[in-house]
């Protein structure tokens, strides 16, 4: 099968031009000439690169870049920009819209082609960063972290998030960021064997935060539903259409969550009293037998509270160090869940929001260091067959 590359310019003979030198190398090329006409090309056809013009007709090609990320079957696709501008704040804006590459016109043939071999080389992209949530007990904050996370990491990397409700309290996260999906993750799996990234981006939510959400059943009995291998398929195609994947999972040590766990980066939430200490304690012995090589990420909530542990005896009970502490703010809490706004949004400067930062922060940096995944959970990644 031929590579397809996909060029959008207004002008004609340009954009021939360019399609002479890659066919020469043996590339299939697409043109559109006005940026409304790429992005459609460009969901019809999937191109393994985009060159981009940034003076288009309709929209600037600054703004096409923005809605090609935006769009799950085109969000990794690379994308090359080129441009008469040669101003140093015309590039900085191309590569904050998402471009891989910024090329100033004239371009020799012989750069161009070398610039789109580069670029076609690194198209395999890595899979997102899973890092899923796990509280020691119900109503130790889990959710509220998860959309917290979410955010601080869109807003401190500028990369795609999503973050998925696998909880078995379904529902409460959209809640929490004042949204009413109109699809949930019940509408994937009559159709599983259908899967792709046309389907998967019909079902997620957007969020003004730029966040994207998968919805859980709004009922706590359905969610129980989603089996183990369903969970591993929607994940594995989640994996390649952001670049963070933020998993709120249930408290229970099910199957499902198990498999979830298994697959991600783990962030254990306990808060300073003791049977959530004594859980959290079992999770790790339990979890030393299956974790990655890495220890989970250890939150301590709502610390300090009165009368509640002190974070010295909480280390000592785990054997470990608690890698990060959130204050114990019940009155911004309660104003952030009633009116579904992230603290990070609606309080950035407050201690609790400033925590949330410091977690975003570790997890940016075991991510910058990540490993390949285990073979264990590159099988499970596999689009076998879906579960019944």
């Amino acid at each position: 099968m031929s590579t397809t590359i996909l060029v959008i310019d207004h002008d004609v003979d340009v954009a021939e031009n360019i399609q002479r030198v890659l066919r020469a190398e043996g590339l299939e090329v697409l043109t559109a000439i006005t940026g409304q006409a790429g992005v459609v090309l460009a969901e019809l056809n999937r191109p393994k690169l985009v060159l981009l013009d940034t003076d288009l007709p309709d929209v600037d090609g600054y703004e096409v870049c923005r809605t090609l990320r935006a769009v799950p079957s085109t969000a990794k696709t690379p994308i090359l920009l080129y441009s008469s501008r040669t101003d140093v704040t015309d590039k900085v804006a191309g590569f904050k819209a998402g471009a891989d590459d910024f090329i100033i016109k004239p371009v020799a043939p012989a750069e161009l082609v070398a610039r789109v071999k580069a670029a076609l080389r690194s198209e395999e992209k890595t899979l997102a960063h899973i890092v899923a949530l796990w509280g020691a007990k119900g109503g130790v904050g889990t959710t509220a972290l998860a959309v917290n996370l979410a955010v601080a990491l869109r807003s401190k990397s500028a990369r795609r998030v999503t973050v998925v409700d696998s909880s078995t309290l379904g529902g409460t996260l959209a809640v929490m960021l004042n949204l009413a999906p109109q699809h949930t993750v019940g509408d994937l799996l009559p159709r599983l064997d259908q899967l792709d990234m046309e389907l998967l981006g019909s079902v997620l939510t957007a969020h003004s935060s730029d966040i994207r959400v998968l919805a859980s059943y709004p009922w706590a009995q359905d969610v129980s539903h989603v089996a183990p291998e369903q969970w591993q398929r929607i994940i594995g195609w989640l994996q390649e259409a952001c670049d963070f994947l933020v998993l709120d999972t249930a408290t229970s040590m099910d199957a499902s969550t198990m498999a979830i766990l298994q697959l991600s980066e783990t962030v254990l939430i306990l808060t300073p009293e003791m049977t959530s200490l004594r859980n959290a304690h079992l999770f790790l012995q339990s979890a030393a037998s299956w974790m990655r090589d890495t220890k989970p990420l250890v939150v301590l909530n709502r610390y300090p509270t009165k009368g509640g542990l002190q974070l010295r005896d909480v280390e000592a009970a785990l054997q470990t160090s608690v890698d990060v502490t959130i204050p114990n703010d019940e009155p911004l809490m309660t104003y952030s869940v009633n009116r579904g706004i992230p603290v990070v949004i609606s309080h950035p400067k407050s201690a609790v929001a400033q925590s949330v930062v410091q977690l975003a922060d570790l997890v940016l940096n075991r991510a910058s260091k990540k490993r390949p995944a285990p073979a264990m959970a590159s099988a499970l990644l596999g689009r076998g067959q879906a579960g019944s």
